[in-house]
């Protein structure tokens, strides 16, 4: 059964191919609220899951995830779960789905030339999603709203763009282009609160230059942002004005950027990305790396890649005297370890990142598969649950932690973990279908079972 967004974009296709407004055509429906919004936002991700090819590389979504939430923190309460994911896709893109559901093309993560960048990027996308920009654009009622969203679907999915031309895919694109209001709205907004999540504003200027000169060496080739965010000369100084507003940056102790390292792990999962391992704004081999630390930790992550373990180890030692504080170092070592055996030391680095980061679910995450190795399914379980707390749209922890629990024969906990980690992934069938099996592990006075079956009642409800 073609799902309601599917259904809308084809009437959508209908009313285009002959000449008349699809408002005329279909009965007008109530304004779109915030509800509609949250349904819309989750009816296209089925279909996005679906339509594009998601990178799930663990330390890519976490880092995205980090900013938006590093982001969404400064801006108090929220009606929306606001979700981010990744697609691959080499064009310079970034759209948000009214909702919360804001997807961020692999092409745009390989151009920002640093964490500023793309967090503004992605602040100027959490605007366009909290101020319900597409709905003010689109129209008053969700046939349009869902149209829009179906020409995005169309002009970005890895499955409509090798059927379709490239120019009904950039006439589809054009079609989302925010008013200048609402683009002024996100820039001016979105510098605000990532200059408060402790960004640097003028990241956003610094992204600005990249996109005109991307334009101005190509010309016929228009970065696909450019089409639904225009650049223009009054936007840029409307963004100058607003960051020279905020005043002088506070004097803070800045940690080494991460960019390249999540550069790296993205191309790992593209196409020949193991063929593309350097990070795209300079190439770790060949480069003078005796006394440099990131891309000595760029060489250490090639070789732990490779399977080349002991020139691994000796390079990561050697980030670690050049700079114990290079971003994910540690962490790194303990996956290592995991992977040669070398259980002390492992968790004497895991320790370590813990330490440093004891709010990083990665940490907890790599240190559950450590326990896992040893066969210390209580631990791994404790890790797993902490991993899950930490990154709680996640569905890998959810999922191991369906598989612990079944080693421990807690059969009730494994399928409940089971059925969240495929709600996480929107595939509510599957998800009942593990709950109502979580169900039948518990007597019927027990109170996990009534709660277990008010989720299910709480999923059947949304659909």
């Amino acid at each position: 059964m073609l799902s309601r967004l599917v259904l809308f974009l084809f009437l959508v296709g209908i009313a285009a191919g002959c000449g008349f407004s699809l408002r005329d055509s279909v009965p007008m429906f109530k304004p779109v609220g915030l509800e509609d919004e949250i349904k819309i936002s989750r009816d296209f991700r089925r279909e996005a899951n679906a339509n594009f090819h998601l990178i799930r590389q663990p330390e890519v979504l976490d880092y995205v995830n980090h900013i938006g939430r590093r982001i969404l923190s400064t801006m108090g309460p929220q009606p929306y779960e606001y979700r981010f994911f990744i697609v691959e896709n080499p064009q310079l893109n970034a759209f948000a789905v009214p909702g919360g559901s804001i997807y961020i093309n692999s092409g745009l993560i390989e151009a920002v030339r640093s964490t500023d960048e793309l967090a503004s990027v992605m602040a100027h996308e959490i605007i366009h999603v909290k101020s319900r920009h597409m709905a003010r654009m689109s129209g008053p009622d969700p046939v349009s709203l869902l149209g829009l969203l179906g020409a995005v679907l169309a002009a970005t999915g890895s499955q409509g763009a090798a059927a379709a031309s490239l120019g009904p895919a950039i006439a589809a694109t054009r079609q989302l282009s925010y008013t200048r209001a609402l683009e002024q709205e996100a820039d001016n907004l979105g510098v605000k609160y990532m200059n408060e999540a402790g960004y640097d504003p003028s990241g956003s200027l610094t992204f600005f230059k990249h996109l005109d000169e991307e334009r101005a060496m190509n010309p016929i080739r228009v970065p696909p942002y450019l089409l639904t965010h225009p650049l223009t000369a009054d936007r840029i100084g409307s963004a100058e004005v607003m960051i020279r507003s905020l005043g002088p940056r506070p004097a803070q102790s800045r940690q080494a950027d991460s960019i390249r390292r999540v550069q790296f792990f993205l191309h790992l999962q593209l196409p020949n990305g193991q063929n593309r391992q350097a990070a795209p704004n300079g190439n770790s081999k060949g480069a003078n790396e005796s006394n440099n630390a990131e891309a000595l930790h760029l060489r250490a992550l090639e070789y732990a890649e490779t399977g080349e373990w002991e020139k691994a180890r000796e390079t990561y030692e050697r980030v670690r005297t050049l700079d114990p504080h290079s971003p994910g170092l540690d962490r790194d070592l303990g996956r290592l370890y995991t992977q040669t055996g070398d259980f002390r030391r492992g968790h004497e680095a895991f320790a370590r990142a813990i330490k440093s980061e004891p709010r990083e679910s990665l940490n907890y995450f790599y240190l559950g598969e450590l326990y896992e190795k040893e066969a210390q399914w209580s631990e791994a379980a404790g890790a797993y649950l902490m991993a899950h707390e930490l990154f709680p749209f996640w569905p890998e922890p959810a999922r191991q932690l369906g598989d612990v629990y079944q080693k421990m024969d807690r059969l009730g906990d494994s399928y409940y973990y089971l059925g969240r980690a495929h709600l996480l992934m929107d595939e509510d069938e599957k998800a009942m279908a593990d709950l109502e099996r979580a169900v039948a592990q518990y007597d019927t006075t027990s109170l996990r079972r009534q709660v277990i079956r008010d989720e299910i009642d709480a999923i059947r409800a949304q659909n």
